[in-house]
């Protein structure tokens, strides 16, 4: 390989790490164009010289995948029961894979997986955010008030009729009246105020707070 092919390659490769790293970027993510880019650089770097190593290239390699994971590792932040960066720590495994492919000349590869890489990664994510807002089940607590003495049955008929489920009632009489707590689970394609405004003919609501 001439030091031309050798810088060529390594451009490429910076440069198809560059555009999942913009991504990565404009998604506001902890690594972002510069991380990416030099991964797959670095990473063709590796596999550029485990070619001139005989009988050497595939543990350089499996080398690479072993410290792009740990660098991955870093990219993940947990902040309460909420966690952040796995699909920038799979980016950076994506990108270091490109960097090599890159390397060993598969350009078709290596411009493919660019080009999946950064679909997957943007529009597959409107395409979630889509389906979880639409699906994806929330709980809540419902606070009603009654009438002494009132069934909750014709409370609990009217929610489920829109589609939430009642998962449990506690009771409360007190010389005001009685209060009843429901624990919901609510579909994603119901409005907040749904299951709220389906118990008012029958009952005051006093609250309403959302779990998840």
């Amino acid at each position: 390989m001439t030091d031309a092919e050798l810088v060529l390659r390594l451009l490429v490769a910076a440069s198809l790490g560059a555009v999942v790293g913009l991504e990565r970027q404009l998604a506001d993510e902890p690594a972002g164009l510069r991380t990416h880019l030099l991964v797959a650089m670095g990473a063709a770097l590796f596999a550029l010289v485990s070619v001139t190593v005989p009988n050497d290239t595939t543990r350089i390699a499996a080398q690479i995948v072993t410290g792009v994971g740990f660098l991955g590792a870093a990219a993940i932040v947990r902040t309460g029961v909420v966690v952040r960066g796995i699909a920038t720590a799979a980016s950076l495994w994506v990108v270091a894979a490109i960097g090599v492919a890159t390397a060993y000349g598969r350009w078709v590869g290596a411009v493919v997986a660019t080009a999946v890489a950064v679909v997957v990664l943007h529009a597959a994510r409107r395409v979630e955010v889509g389906l979880l807002r639409r699906w994806r089940t929330r709980r809540a607590e419902l606070v009603l008030g009654l009438d002494p003495g009132q069934d909750v049955d014709a409370v609990v008929r009217r929610i489920s009729a829109t589609g939430a489920l009642v998962r449990s009632i506690e009771c409360t009489d007190n010389p005001e009246g009685r209060s009843a707590t429901l624990s919901l689970e609510v579909p994603g394609h119901l409005s907040p105020e749904t299951a709220a405004d389906a118990a008012r003919p029958v009952a005051e609501v006093r609250g309403m707070t959302w779990m998840v």
